[in-house]
């Protein structure tokens, strides 16, 4: 079969390849750490990355440690697919779009905002749902840290994963569905490739059961779906994947200083279903077509022709 033929397959081969790339070492890592007493999270990462430096770390878990830091698999499967069925124009504009800063200003204030009102919102609705009883805050990385974990959240989640969802797979998905469709799909995809972090460690802790795996993996995808719809509204808006890397990192970090060290769990779960209010606003205001005021006469993002 030609390259021009397997074109119209290339989005299930991204899909397969990041999961291909991430889920073997992500379970390696989660398998070591529980079997070695180490803890594998965003902020344990940051604190193991420190007492690597300081030569106070397993030697055994440092080989899983940076395998998890930097596998990037939608990002790697993204650069892959775009350079087969793209050439070399595809991999100047996904460039071009990756390293776009000058966006107007009311959207990079928009980007930096946004996590700090959904994570404030998030714990007081989870303080009055949780029956109002007081929250005790235990920092799940030092505050004197928070530098470096936002640094870590960019790099290692961010610039991990958003090269490849919103650079490569939701244009790609908007040549062919609306806006709503397309993030339906990515939002569902994304929630999927989740699944060794979320399921894995207690599954490894002998907590999980299939009465509990299903709806922990529903509520996984709804919320992410929820939260794909109000990203691409941003993306389509601004046609910059470096601030939706931004975005991502920067939500990554307020949610561990603001929800998850909060202890409540209601916050948690407020934090997975409120975007879908911004996401049912922006769907009426702007259009399920594009989540734009623009037609969608042309794709958001011109696709190069394949390479030959």
């Amino acid at each position: 079969m030609t390259r021009s033929r397997l074109g119209r397959y290339q989005l299930p081969i991204f899909f397969v390849l990041a999961y291909a790339i991430t889920w073997p070492v992500h379970v390696a890592a989660f398998t070591y750490a529980h079997n070695h007493g180490q803890t594998v999270t965003n902020e344990a990462n940051v604190l193991s990355v420190g007492r690597f430096l300081q030569g106070d770390l397993d030697p055994g878990y440092v080989p899983f440690l940076l395998l998890f830091m930097f596998v990037f698999g939608p990002t790697v499967a993204g650069v892959i697919v775009t350079a087969l069925f793209k050439g070399r124009a595809g991999l100047v504009d996904l460039f071009r779009r990756t390293t776009k800063v000058r966006i107007p200003s009311g959207w990079i204030a928009l980007i930096l905002v946004l996590p700090i009102v959904h994570a404030v919102a998030s714990v007081a609705v989870g303080f009055l749902l949780g029956g109002m009883e007081p929250l005790r805050y235990s920092f799940l990385t030092p505050l004197s840290l928070m530098p470096a974990l936002l640094l870590y959240m960019i790099v290692c989640t961010g610039l991990a994963e958003e090269i490849g969802w919103r650079g490569y797979a939701l244009p790609e998905l908007q040549t062919r569905y609306t806006a709503e469709r397309s993030s339906w799909i990515l939002g569902i995809a994304w929630g999927l490739w989740h699944i060794p972090v979320n399921l894995y460690p207690p599954f490894l802790r002998g907590e999980l059961t299939p009465a509990l795996a299903i709806p922990l993996l529903a509520a996984m995808i709804f919320g992410t779906v929820g939260y794909t719809i109000v990203l691409t509204w941003i993306y389509n808006n601004t046609n910059s994947v470096f601030w939706i890397v931004i975005l991502h990192g920067w939500g990554n970090t307020v949610q561990s200083y603001v929800v998850l060290s909060s202890g409540s769990y209601m916050a948690q779960v407020a934090y997975a279903v409120l975007p879908w209010a911004l996401a049912a606003y922006v769907l009426k205001r702007y259009g399920a077509e594009t989540l734009t005021q623009r037609e969608p006469a042309v794709p958001l993002v011109e696709t190069p022709p394949a390479a030959t």
